[in-house]
């Protein structure tokens, strides 16, 4: 085995993802304020760049009128060509699941929500999603020629080698072949991810990621999801998951959790949980939240004690429970009364709140396969 040709490649596709996570966070840059940025050398930014140019991944956007207006040569900027690829995302949750095909940025060029109680028909529902991809191909046929690929996120473990679903918890109980099903069914290859990692990858790509390397992502509604990104990867444990803050066990002999564990926070704060107390509509709990502090108080308190091990430069507070302002000032209150520390400049609504039902798949594409 040549391991020097394996740490080279390594090199490389790291070298590559440095310079396209820096222009995708700047709307243009010339080659020297990329190698600045990332530490890399002019001529090693030189050739990627180049490399990019050939695949028509960025594009020559004009020149630095900030150089030397006299002598010198003005450097000519470059920036993203967001129209390069369209690539399809597939975002299965427990209620609904959606079904975009985007640009780079995540521009959305066609969308489509389904019912996820119809996938108890496995066929069936891949069937539905197939159909309205193909539906947003007879409007445009010219988006079908750039699709390079999708990305299918889901609740649950996944196993990413084999594009395979393990356990969609509240969806399916056995495995399923999601990737293999889509890719014979549309003819484009894809890849898969849990969702609450895909959407992490989005805040990585898109969001509070790009600028702090360490962070912690939670999502609230119909459950609890959380992800930790550490040097601006995420983390994963032995198993491949590491951050269940929805399965850290808050009361002793409680209910019994779908993971099958009892006393688990899910079981206390979940929309499930939560309707045993009172019923009320998910989108419009900013009416209702007063009548849940212990439950809000709970939560804030079992993310201090995760934010006391981890130190995580920001928490990024997502889902449609954490939508309304009041909410999250109450949140942010009860995380205060335990550490002063943990404070509205630390705990931040994700700005890709309003693209949060999509956006994870397209950004794992991204992640995974571009960069």
């Amino acid at each position: 085995m040549n391991r020097n040709g394996i740490n080279m490649a390594r090199v490389k596709k790291q070298n590559r993802s440095l310079v396209l996570r820096y222009m995708n966070s700047h709307s243009n840059a010339s080659r020297k304020e990329i190698a600045e940025a990332t530490g890399l050398t002019p001529a090693a930014v030189t050739q990627i760049c180049n490399d990019f140019l050939d695949m028509g991944l960025i594009k020559e956007c004009g020149t630095d009128d900030d150089e030397a207006k006299g002598a010198g040569r003005r450097k000519v900027k470059v920036q993203i060509n967001r129209d390069y690829a369209y690539i399809i995302g597939i975002n299965i949750e427990l209620e609904n699941t959606y079904v975009v095909i985007t640009d780079l940025s995540g521009n959305v060029y066609s969308s489509s929500r389904l019912n996820t109680s119809e996938a108890k028909d496995i066929d069936a529902f891949i069937d539905r999603i197939a159909q309205s991809i193909d539906a947003a191909f007879k409007l445009n046929p010219d988006m079908k020629e750039k699709v390079i690929g999708g990305c299918v996120s889901i609740v649950g473990k996944v196993d990413r080698e084999r594009g395979v679903s393990l356990h969609a918890y509240g969806i399916w109980d056995e495995e399923v072949s999601l990737c293999e099903m889509l890719e014979q069914r549309l003819g484009f290859t894809f890849i898969i991810e849990n969702n609450m990692d895909a959407f992490a990858n989005a805040e990585i790509i898109y969001g509070t990621g790009s600028i702090y390397d360490n962070v912690l992502v939670i999502k609230w509604a119909p459950g609890v999801g959380c992800s930790i990104i550490i040097d601006n990867k995420i983390y994963e444990g032995r198993n491949g998951r590491s951050a269940e803050l929805g399965h850290f066990i808050v009361e002793k002999n409680g209910k019994k959790c779908f993971c099958g564990r009892k006393g688990c926070l899910e079981t206390k704060i979940s929309v499930r949980a939560m309707e045993e107390k009172k019923r009320f509509d998910v989108e419009n709990f900013a009416d209702v939240y007063e009548d849940f502090d212990d439950e809000i108080d709970l939560f804030a308190r079992t993310l201090v004690n995760t934010m006391s091990i981890l130190e995580p430069n920001r928490v990024v507070l997502s889902g449609k429970l954490f939508a309304d302002k009041n909410v999250r000032e109450r949140f942010v209150e009860h995380c205060m009364s335990y550490d002063s520390r943990y404070n509205e400049k630390r705990i931040l609504h994700s700005s890709l709140a309003y693209r949060e039902n999509y956006i994870g798949p397209i950004a794992t594409y991204i992640e995974r396969e571009l960069f």
